[in-house]
């Protein structure tokens, strides 16, 4: 089956939507990290690359809030008409505003000696899951299906 090109545009605007809002979510954190003089470098693999706590922060709030977000985009009813809209909050925005890749580079290279990156791992691991079981439910009661049967 192929995908109209409307769904694809949907997720690419979407994407570049939800990429800038986990840009902009990266700065604020960063910001108020800094502020507040707890900007920390955690070192990842033998001192050769160094990633903010900032950062991991960052990407732990943007994977919770996104998993809860797809939650209730995936537990709402769309109907037809609104395939677009699905597709661009969905995969588009949420696709776009999570990032895996950072907690997975610092679970790759430091996993084994890190508490924090342990730490990363569960909450983000966990979190993630139970924030779409989450936003599915309550999905459910923001747009509930149509009732089955005949009208009465």
């Amino acid at each position: 089956m192929r995908t109209p090109a409307r769904l694809l545009l949907a997720v690419f605007l979407g994407g570049a939507l939800g990429t800038l809002a986990r840009v902009w979510l990266g700065s604020v954190v960063s910001t108020a990290t800094m502020q507040q003089g707890s900007a920390n470098l955690v070192e990842l693999s033998a001192g050769s690359v160094h990633v903010l706590d900032a950062d991991i922060v960052a990407a732990l709030i943007a994977n919770l809030a996104g998993s809860l977000a797809l939650g209730i985009v995936a537990g709402a009813h769309w109907p037809a008409q609104r395939a677009a809209w699905r597709a661009a909050l969905g995969p588009g925005f949420c696709g776009g505003f999570t990032t895996f890749s950072l907690i997975a580079l610092a679970l790759a290279l430091v996993f084994s000696t890190s508490a924090w990156a342990i730490a990363a791992f569960v909450l983000g691991t966990l979190g993630g899951v139970l924030a779409i079981i989450l936003g599915r439910a309550l999905g459910r009661r923001i747009a509930p299906p149509p009732a089955m049967g005949g009208a009465s």
